[in-house]
């Protein structure tokens, strides 16, 4: 510490036997080392952010080659790098009993680096003992624990610099009464402190008139601050408390002082350290905060427009009135905006120490809205610490980096977009699946087959399916970041064919990675019985606490889920009564393989799908109108079924889709619960599952109250009970109906839609002759008439549903990439044609609207029967339009298994069984009919993760001499194995 000058060095006061009966610091525990082998035991703690201090360390020394290893893998194996014992030697281990050692990594190499730490025999390839370094763990550092103000004495930071040394920058006593500093625990009085002693003499010589001097101060060997509450300057005569700081409620985990050897790297940690231990990358730097006032220190960065940074944080939390603060004057002032700390509150600033913590600016401005950044004590209008924002500053953003690529295998992708320093977009992407060995790859130079494989938008390293116009997320393996690679791209490991590919930048000025920015604090789970009220909103299935702030609110939605299902709950879309249309609610589901939680602000516009075009079940930043997402998730938590998020979201936003909290007087909530579509992934479904049925309102700013019961994990989503199945039924041949009237209506709740097709319904379906999904038999050669009736207007996605028969089982062909239209898969049969100009000709598919709607409530749950169902129910048709109208012969071409689906929509429809002449019909409603039912074909359209068969491997797998004849079989094999599927 070069800055540092003038020390006044003392030690405190070693009274024969006080020293000795004080607790012996170690460092931050990490846990218990425990043996699987030879005797082996320890307690382990962080000494330093490099450094291991293991006490009462035992090892019989009988192995023939045991060493100290660490590692990165989850188990420890041979991989792992020796680490030299307390002696700096790189030998075997020798016996130990019971014995204190310190262990240090070479190279100053970081402890969280590793995820374990091990004592593994080498020869015989043995653990004989290990501990894992936890996720995110935080080694012990430098605490800055306030300041002394009071009667004739001031400084700038108090620091705990080590377990014995104690640093007072910038110390003044202004007086000639003698002093002495005294160190205590409990209350601040000469009667519980310790006098400390000038090191010199060892006298205790007062402290004599000192300005701006930086003092050290440290304690008796084997003594320890974490001993002690307070520092105090104290006069003896009389007794007189100048100043003082109390350290009590500080994180005490600060490095151990002990003399560390530093022993010579072997190879592996020579390459270890090639590789480079790079610094967090946390945006582009604003500046330092200056003035240090109430130990205030760090650095400012923008991570985004939206987003400041700070590192190593700190202040002494004992500023009665003090706030992170924006504003756009010259000067920060009162007049700022408060922003939310790193919890989502508004509260008075507590005390930090070396934090990094990240803010969120208002949803409707970015960085250079304002001027400066401040640390800000409103009661004495004084900023304790600020950061000047310049107009012209280039913070980091999303940064495009190619558009409009087509390559090989139908590949394209409208826009790829770095998102942040580890997240891909690809926009409006597509690709035919059909190549034998695809993947997404990034790496170093220029395209090749050793580049690393990236995981797909669920997560996983495999070779990458068929896509029609997806937008995918993509998130670069582990330690990898954008600065690490200087490619992307879709690769043919095979073939060492570039399908498209893309230069990543140098350097690019783009966001971090928030998520790995983010504190304990931040990422802890809140516990719920901190919030003052809690209710039940869905009995049994979904409880919402919360906690007002001065201008925000923290919720915690607590909830029953499984995989493929979302909850949500906000505000009603109408005040007065329980109403999901215009509803602001948080949607919160389950995502990818490792059941990532996942919260999105969304605006219910109408009972639709979301488009992009005409709104719907949309989340607001994805809503035609643009609108932001502004909740911050501050932790979640989800284990045997039941789901945990606490989320803060600002009273009043700029957002139009969001609903202003009023704290005062009642607020009509609702809440839901539904299915997930599992193609295209994370799609809101209808909630056919649980809701409110009633009005249910909340007064937020109630006294204390909490009704919530602890909700029963559970494993399995309890289903409503069951009994007959809705729709579904066969309208045979022998019938004699020749004439089909296609009408919207309700899926029939759990025992509709979902019973019968064995997949999530949106909420609406097709209802055939006022059936609800009937299974429709059709005979080859006769002729058929099909009346639509399920809308016209494509401005309104929510009313407008073209009728069309295909041999996709999803259907929604406006979906699909326009190439496959009218191909296997996605054939065009009847009512939506292609017209001459190669587009779907949709005019006999569309016609007035006409939808069959609940009279009240849906009561699917609480009849027994279908008839009794439709009596709940009442027809509704738009007057003066036409129905739109279609003929449909099938003939010998037509598959055997079809279906009458939406065009614009998915999973509205159900089957039409093809039969030849005099063959016998075959009921099939009675059967158990699931998406892998023999009778349901699976086509290529309906799955993304289709294994080839051995043989069509193989015929792909040719020497590139035979390159184009092993493509060709490939064609050829996939396009008779799909034409034997359709027959």
């Amino acid at each position: 510490m070069a800055w540092i000058h003038a020390l006044l060095v003392v030690v405190a006061l070693a009274a024969p036997g006080v020293v000795a009966t004080r607790p012996q610091y170690h460092g931050k525990l990490i846990g218990t080392l425990p043996g699987l082998k030879h005797e082996v035991y320890a307690t382990v703690y962080a000494a330093s952010d490099d450094s291991f201090s293991l006490v009462n360390f035992t090892y019989d020394g009988l192995g023939p080659d045991a060493h100290f290893i660490v590692g990165t893998k989850d188990t420890p194996d041979a991989s792992g790098l020796n680490v030299p014992d307390e002696k700096g030697s790189w030998a075997k281990l020798r016996k130990y009993a019971n014995e204190t050692i310190i262990i240090t990594l070479p190279n100053n190499t970081k402890i969280n680096g590793f995820k374990y730490l091990a004592v593994f025999c080498r020869t015989a390839a043995a653990l004989f003992g290990y501990i894992t370094i936890p996720t995110n763990f935080e080694t012990p550092k430098q605490v800055t624990v306030g300041t002394l103000v009071g009667q004739h004495t001031k400084s700038g930071p108090v620091i705990l610099v080590d377990s014995m040394t104690m640093l007072i920058v910038h110390f003044t006593y202004a007086t000639k009464v003698d002093a002495n500093f005294f160190v205590g625990t409990g209350p601040v009085d000469i009667s519980n402190g310790t006098a400390m002693l000038q090191e010199k003499n060892k006298s205790f010589h007062p402290i004599k008139a000192v300005k701006n001097k930086n003092i050290t101060l440290t304690l008796a060997e084997g003594d320890a601050w974490a001993n002690y509450d307070w520092l105090a300057v104290m006069s003896l005569h009389p007794d007189t408390v100048h100043a003082y700081v109390n350290f009590s409620h500080f994180s005490k985990a600060i490095p151990l002082r002990f003399t560390k050897v530093d022993p010579m790297p072997t190879e592996g940690w020579k390459a270890l350290e090639s590789r480079g231990q790079q610094k967090t990358y946390l945006g582009k730097k604003l500046g330092d905060l200056s003035a240090g006032k109430h130990g205030v220190f760090g650095t400012l960065y923008a991570g985004s427009g939206k987003a400041l940074i700070l590192e190593d944080f700190s202040y002494d939390g004992t500023a009665p009135d003090a706030f992170f603060m924006v504003g756009t004057s010259s000067q920060p002032s009162k007049d700022g905006i408060v922003l939310t700390n790193e919890a989502g509150s508004t509260a008075r600033l507590s005390a930090y120490s070396s934090k990094t913590i990240v803010l969120k600016l208002p949803s409707d401005k970015v960085v250079t809205d304002y001027r400066w950044f401040s640390v800000y004590r409103k009661d004495a209008e004084m900023s304790l610490g600020e950061v000047a924002i310049p107009s012209d500053f280039d913070y980091p953003r999303e940064r495009s980096i190619g558009s409009s690529l087509s390559g090989a295998h139908r590949t394209h992708v409208g826009e790829v977009i770095l998102k942040d320093m580890k997240t891909l977009f690809l926009k409006d992407f597509s690709y035919d699946g059909s190549a034998p060995d695809a993947f997404f790859l990034c790496g170093k130079g220029r395209p090749n087959p050793q580049g690393t494989k990236v995981p797909d938008e669920n997560g996983r390293v495999a070779v990458i399916h068929g896509y029609s116009h997806a937008d995918l997320t993509l998130t670069l393996p582990g330690e990898l970041t954008m600065f690490d690679i200087d490619w992307f791209a879709v690769y043919c490991i095979t073939y060492t064919e570039i399908f498209i590919s893309v230069t990543i930048p140098k350097n690019p000025n783009i966001p971090p990675q928030m998520e790995l920015l983010q504190t304990p604090k931040q990422m802890e789970l809140i516990d719920g019985s901190d919030f003052e009220n809690c209710e039940t909103i869905l009995p049994n299935r979904l409880q919402v606490a919360w906690k007002l702030e001065s201008n925000s609110i923290l919720f915690q939605l607590t909830t029953k889920l499984m995989a493929k299902e979302w909850a949500a709950f906000g505000i009603s879309g109408d005040k007065d009564r329980n109403q999901m249309i215009g509803g602001d609610v948080a949607v919160v589901y389950l995502e990818g393989p490792l059941n990532k939680v996942k919260l999105e602000d969304y605006y219910l516009g109408s009972k639709a799908q979301c488009s992009i075009t005409s709104g719907g079940v949309c989340p607001d930043a994805k809503s035609p109108l643009k609108g932001t997402d502004d909740l911050t998730v501050m932790s979640t938590k989800y284990e045997n079924g039941l789901l945990s998020v606490v989320y803060s979201r600002p009273l009043a936003t700029t957002d139009r889709f969001d609903k202003t909290i009023t704290p005062a007087g009642e607020t009509t909530v609702i809440a839901a619960q539904g299915p997930l579509a599992e193609e295209p992934p994370g799609v809101v479904l209808y909630h056919t599952m649980y809701w409110t049925k009633s009005k249910t309102t909340l007064k937020l700013n109630r006294q204390a109250q909490r009704n919530c019961q602890p909700l029963m994990s559970s494993q399995a989503r309890e289903e409503p009970k069951t009994e007959t199945q809705f729709g579904g039924r066969d309208i045979l041949r022998r019938e004699g109906v020749t004439t089909f009237t296609a009408r919207i209506g309700p899926t029939g709740g759990s025992r509709g839609y979902a019973k019968i097709t064995g997949t999530p319904g949106w909420g609406i379906v097709w209802w055939i002759n006022d059936e609800l999904i009937p299974v429709l038999h059709v005979e080859r050669g006769k002729t058929y008439t099909f009346i639509a009736e399920g809308g016209h207007d494509d401005s309104n996605s929510a009313r407008y549903h073209p009728f069309y028969i295909t041999d996709s089982r999803k259907g929604g062909g406006s979906k699909e990439d326009a190439d496959a239209l009218g191909k296997p898969g996605h054939l065009l049969l009847a009512g939506v044609t292609l017209g001459p100009d190669g587009k779907p000709d949709v005019s006999n598919a569309v016609g007035r609207y006409c939808e069959w709607e609940h009279k009240s409530i849906d009561q699917s749950n609480n009849v027994k029967t279908f008839e009794e169902f439709k009596k709940t129910l009442e027809l509704k048709c738009e007057p003066n339009v036409k129905s739109g109208m279609f003929t449909w012969t099938p003939d010998e071409k037509t598959p055997d298994i079809v279906y009458y689906q939406c065009f614009t929509h998915y999973y509205l429809g159900w089957k039409i069984l093809v039969k030849d002449p005099g063959t016998p019909d075959e009921p099939i409603a009675s059967k158990t009919d699931t998406p892998g039912d023999p009778m349901t074909p699976k086509h290529d359209s309906d799955s993304t993760d289709e294994p080839m068969t051995p043989k069509h491997d193989s015929a792909c797998m040719f020497g590139s001499s035979l390159l184009m004849t092993s493509m060709l079989a490939c064609v050829t094999l996939r396009l008779s194995s799909q034409l034997t599927r359709h027959q």
